[in-house]
């Protein structure tokens, strides 16, 4: 590791300009890169018949409703002297498009500002999260400061109720029947005992409990996310903060959905709700998988859920565009297991552990549109933990969801859609300048 610099001075020491050759004339480093296996090309991979499916277009569109979610952050730095000290800026923004004026817009030669205007209804949430070096409201830790951020946050939704409703109303079904127990918290955030039961009666009005018996400190209903497991006093919060973004995201969908079921649930079944990036959680929030899913089912069952998750960058989608020409145009590929791990991920494709089972509700496809540009995207699973070797029969509304992905196509990006591609330009926090007037904002701010 190269030496820190400060003030901005070169550092004394400076890289060898020759070191590489050790490496190179290494016989141990040869032997290592040459037993690694790599990715197949193109003229290696076969695709399974059986997981093809041409797309029915079917007409007319129940879908009248579009509603995108998309996230972004920016962590600055307040303090830079020693100790440095970062935050960080989140901003979500829910984004709800009418599918009629959609359609007349795709019939202008030329679409004015005013038109894009009609369609588009944002709704903005910001969040500031301590991330290195930061108390917050006098918490003794760096850890009891980022607890305290991510319950407040939940806590002050505006529009007349709070995330955290809505996350009790997840995590004890209280969509159907009631729970009066949900999965435990791993580990208590105050003392480290383990297995702390969540039981629904014992939360007060602001979602606080007590249920730890050694300790009796507040437990936040939001530690079920296990976040505070990641933040190291010392180093920081920086590695929880991908994870808190694609988990607001979701959360987000799931509290539109909750609002439309209480005030119109007939809503739900013109309503198509597009998530960027998969329908899974990750790291330390992984467990959350399990209530979404059994939101899921009761959805399907009750009423009708139309959920896609749309991936813009990663292994799927290099691979998505590696088979591009083995697709017909209007068509689907159903991603198996064995493809999984035979052609874009490496494991044994006969490995009985299906693949992202502890983290995703969903499953991944891949779409090759009339138009010939590919999408992966996730897709809820009716009534399946895992799916193997998946059919369309177990893809609930798969058609439909296609036919709107096909109607959404937006040249502002590759291979992207109208509203996810808005959401992020509306929201997106950039390096240059936004970044820059962030922290020149924070530091006003900093005593």
């Amino acid at each position: 590791m190269a030496y820190s610099t400060r003030n901005g001075r070169r550092p004394d020491e400076l890289a060898s300009k020759s070191s590489h050759s050790h490496i190179i004339n290494d016989e141990t480093v040869k032997a290592f890169i040459s037993s690694c296996e790599y990715p197949k090309e193109i003229d290696q991979i076969t695709l399974d018949q059986s997981l093809r499916h041409k797309v029915e277009y079917l007409e007319p569109n129940p879908i009248q409703h579009i509603l995108a979610v998309d996230g972004s952050y920016s962590t600055v730095a307040v303090k830079k002297t020693f100790p440095s000290s970062l935050i960080s800026f989140f901003q979500f923004g829910e984004l709800v498009l009418n599918t009629k004026d959609l359609d007349e817009i795709s019939q202008m030669s030329f679409i004015s500002r005013e038109a894009m205007s009609k369609i588009k209804e944002l709704e903005r949430s910001k969040f500031v999260l301590p991330t290195k070096n930061v108390s917050y409201k006098s918490s003794m830790t760096l850890i009891d400061s980022v607890r305290k951020s991510i319950y407040e946050f939940f806590r002050n939704k505006n529009d007349g109720t709070n995330l955290l409703e809505t996350l009790h109303w997840l995590l004890f079904e209280l969509y159907d029947k009631p729970l009066e127990y949900c999965d435990p918290l791993s580990r208590c955030p105050n003392c480290d005992e383990p297995n702390v039961p969540f039981f629904r009666n014992d939360f007060n009005n602001e979602y606080i409990s007590k249920s730890c018996k050694v300790c009796n400190e507040d437990i936040f209903i939001t530690d079920i996310f296990r976040l505070h497991e990641a933040v190291d006093n010392e180093l920081g919060a920086g590695g929880i903060l991908g994870y808190l973004t694609n988990l607001i995201e979701q959360i987000n969908i799931i509290h539109t959905i909750k609002n439309i079921k209480a005030l119109r649930s007939d809503l739900l079944n013109s309503f198509l709700f597009i998530k960027d990036g998969p329908l899974a959680f990750f790291g330390q929030t992984a467990n959350m998988h399990k209530p979404l899913r059994r939101l899921c089912n009761y959805l399907f069952e009750h009423h009708n859920l139309y959920l896609a998750g749309l991936e813009k960058s990663g292994a799927f989608v290099e691979h998505a565009h590696e088979i591009k020409d083995l697709l017909n145009p209007g068509e689907v590929f159903l991603l198996s297991n064995k493809h999984i791990y035979t052609y874009i991920l490496p494991n044994d494709p006969e490995t009985p552990n299906p693949y992202a089972s502890t983290s995703y509700y969903s499953s991944k496809i891949i779409f090759k549109s009339q138009d010939e540009r590919m999408y992966v995207l996730t897709i809820p699973v009716e009534n399946k933990e895992v799916v193997m070797n998946p059919q369309m029969s177990n893809f609930k509304n798969l058609d439909i969801i296609l036919l709107n992905i096909e109607k959404l196509r937006c040249d502002m990006y590759d291979n992207a859609i109208v509203p996810v591609a808005l959401a992020n330009k509306l929201i997106s926090l950039s390096n240059h300048p936004s970044s820059i007037l962030l922290e020149k904002f924070a530091k006003t701010l900093v005593k």
